[in-house]
């Protein structure tokens, strides 16, 4: 009896129409053309609110930063240098995210300006992988 009810599970489980998390259709699994660079920028929100309970003293949640200005510079760079002329320029959506794509593999600073201030940070991208950098404020 626990044989068939195994057995039964394993096949449900093969045969289901969810997705996999390993499903190449999945964007994070699709192989760039080159590099790509995925910037993430966020800020740590405070509200004061206490939503009517006692000693609830407030709550921290992460933002995202939208309009956000990201700059791809070749090489490793400073802002305190004069970093010159970006070879990629992008702004950041809804979701606080900006894609650099098509980009050789190379040593890169990325820069962003915020209302907050400017931060840079040096990446290596690989080929025909996405990197990640995420930017905090």
């Amino acid at each position: 009896m626990k044989k068939a009810l195994l057995f039964t599970l394993v096949v449900l489980g093969l045969t289901s129409c969810s997705k996999d998390s390993l499903d190449s259709g999945i964007d994070s699994f699709n192989k760039p053309v080159k590099s790509e660079i995925m910037v993430q920028v966020t800020y740590l929100s405070w509200s004061n609110h206490s939503g009517g309970t006692c000693g609830n003293s407030g709550n921290e949640e992460v933002a995202y930063m939208t309009n956000v200005k990201v700059a791809l510079y070749h090489g490793q760079q400073s802002t305190s240098d004069n970093m010159g002329i970006p070879i990629m320029n992008s702004i950041t959506d809804s979701k606080g995210s900006a894609l650099l794509k098509d980009i050789e593999p190379d040593v890169y600073t990325v820069s962003v300006e915020t209302p907050l201030g400017i931060k840079s940070r040096t990446i290596t991208s690989q080929l025909h992988k996405r990197s990640y950098v995420d930017f905090s404020f």
